[in-house]
């Protein structure tokens, strides 16, 4: 468990945040932000095993351990919630990841195009309509 924030950002270079743990892909590494003692504290967690009531179970090494994924006070109200980062696997090559972006740079100069005719479509019709 660590509070150092280089330390953090190092350990959370190659990952993403998990919104919900329905997110989670079992075998994964999971890697998590939770309180102790009223200071929150970054764990480097490990493989997800499985959920449970509230929690996710990590094997790391040769233990099992489990991480609340929240925290109630005693009306059932949600006080923190636990922040939890998927290790994220690039298996992309550059050249692959080129490929990515000149795909994804011409998508966008078709949807601009695509919006420039809709806006004069738009402008033509409201046109024909007074």
């Amino acid at each position: 468990m660590s509070q150092d924030l280089e330390f953090i950002r190092s350990e959370l270079k190659n990952c993403e945040e998990i919104e919900t743990y329905q997110d989670l892909v079992l075998g994964n590494h999971v890697k998590y932000i939770t309180i102790k003692d009223n200071d929150e504290y970054f764990y480097t967690g490990g493989i997800y095993k499985r959920l449970g009531d509230n929690k996710i179970f990590l094997k790391h090494g040769g233990s099992t351990r489990s991480v609340p994924l929240t925290y109630k006070n005693k009306e059932g109200e949600v006080i923190y919630k636990t922040r939890l980062f998927n290790q994220i696997n690039n298996n992309c090559s550059n050249n692959e990841i080129k490929e990515y972006k000149k795909i994804i740079h011409n998508q966008q100069n078709i949807i601009e195009t695509l919006n420039k005719q809709l806006k004069k479509q738009t402008l033509i019709i409201q046109k024909l309509q007074r």
